[in-house]
């Protein structure tokens, strides 16, 4: 695993390599919350995340990557968000949504050498479900053999930089 020491620095980084890789996307990092910024006329989308956090903005750019056409076009996908406090079957709904792309995620983070660990976006302590935990591992191993295309390219540029 590598030893990235300065977060600022390893985030100026990746956003240099993902803006050869995807340049009608742009990247900002410091913001409070993640969002996704859909392309406006003559503008380019907009990843924001967390407050210069590496894992933050891969797993933005993880739901970028698995999005379709249509969802890159709607503010954060079209996704639904509710806060921490949910109830059972509002956590069991995240999960469900959240397992794909924390499986690119861990795929991601194992290329450039980041410890990963899943994320449930609840602070309650309760840990991680058995199911959450086998469809991330899935969908993590999904990423490393057979991943969709825009993934597939990030994966190999990912790659590149680590060896670089």
């Amino acid at each position: 695993m590598n030893d990235y020491n300065d977060d600022d620095a390893l985030c100026f980084m990746l956003i240099n390599l993902v803006s050869k890789v995807f340049p009608d996307l742009t990247i900002k990092g410091g913001a409070e919350e993640p969002f996704y910024k859909a392309p406006k006329e003559n503008t380019n989308a907009i990843i924001y995340f967390r407050n210069n956090y590496p894992r933050s903005l891969l797993h933005e750019l993880s739901h970028y990557c698995l999005a379709g056409k249509k969802r890159r076009q709607v503010d954060d996908f079209g996704y639904w968000y509710t806060e921490c406090g949910r109830t059972i079957a509002e956590q069991k709904s995240f999960e469900l949504v959240e397992a794909r792309p924390q499986g690119l995620e861990k795929a991601m983070c194992k290329v450039i050498g980041l410890k990963f660990a899943p994320s449930l976006d609840d602070f309650s302590g309760k840990p991680p479900t058995k199911d959450f935990l086998y469809h991330l591992d899935a969908a993590y191993h999904e990423m490393l053999t057979n991943p969709p295309p825009i993934a597939r390219k990030l994966l190999i540029a990912l790659r590149s930089f680590a060896k670089g």
